[in-house]
């Protein structure tokens, strides 16, 4: 019996032993191409946005699917792909929403300035199929129906901080709405639209939103955050030179570089 009980304590003690915290991640493929921003969807297909403004979608391995039919003279500041049905792809510059399909072919638009948006700086689709907006005119985020039509706004959020905002990403997950502020953290707001808290994660351009989980990079790590416990684990990333913006999905690691998009498994 002494023996069996040393033996279990080993295994014990060599589980615990062991890190937690690392990955292995086996390379796919490569996609050589010179993109500005990379997402991915909830089945694992990517979103490239070329810094010519091209749309592509691949496949989770990398095989091209789709490519933006649409031509519209732009800069595609972002994509929000939470609804593969519903794509939402923001122009700043002409203060517009685009909406495409899951073949990205355009299915109609939202203008902004006719909600009486002056800046919008993030879009996302909302949980109910309209459109957040943040808008930086005037410090609010806004529901906007696709008739152009404001249903929903937080209210100033500059009353929760005393910093300058700097919003540059929104996402709904249908039980709260995100907007990532590199200067205060990420803004949680309810489906309504109501400021919740603010969680101080700082100095962020890139978010994913995984259940309960917030991935981001930093310090050259991939760092999971639980929003539930604020636990935060940090992973080795496979490649670390250059790393402009990743994504993660489906048992699929994402990595954006100056010419090149490499797409591992783990």
């Amino acid at each position: 019996m002494k023996t069996i009980a040393q033996s279990i304590l080993i295994l014990l003690l060599v589980s615990f032993s062991t890190p937690q915290n690392e990955n292995k991640f086996e390379l796919i493929t490569h996609i050589f191409t010179k993109a500005k921003n990379i997402k991915t969807d909830n089945f694992g297909n990517l979103y490239v946005i070329t810094v010519s403004n091209q749309l592509y979608k691949y496949g989770r391995n990398g095989t091209l699917l789709s490519t933006l039919n649409y031509n519209y003279n732009g800069n595609i500041s972002s994509i929000d792909v939470t609804n593969p049905l519903q794509l939402v792809v923001l122009y700043k510059e002409l203060n517009k929403v685009i909406i495409l399909d899951n073949n990205l072919a355009y299915r109609g638009e939202i203008d902004l300035t006719k909600a009486g948006i002056i800046q919008a700086s993030a879009a996302a689709r909302c949980y109910d199929n309209n459109i957040w907006v943040f808008d930086m005119g005037d410090l609010q985020l806004k529901k906007v129906n696709l008739n152009s039509e404001i249903e929903q706004t937080s209210g100033n959020i500059k009353q929760y901080t005393n910093n300058q905002i700097a919003v540059n990403f929104i996402t709904d997950n249908g039980t709260n709405v995100f907007a990532l502020d590199s200067i205060n953290g990420v803004l949680v707001f309810d489906v309504f639209g109501s400021y919740k808290k603010t969680i101080p994660l700082i100095n962020l351009n890139e978010l994913k939103v995984l259940d309960k989980y917030f991935f981001y990079i930093h310090d050259v790590k991939l760092n999971r955050y639980n929003t539930q416990t604020t636990l935060l684990n940090k992973y080795s990333l496979p490649d670390t030179n250059n790393i402009l913006n990743f994504s993660i999905e489906k048992e699929r690691l994402y990595l954006l570089k100056t010419d090149t998009i490499s797409i591992y498994s783990y």
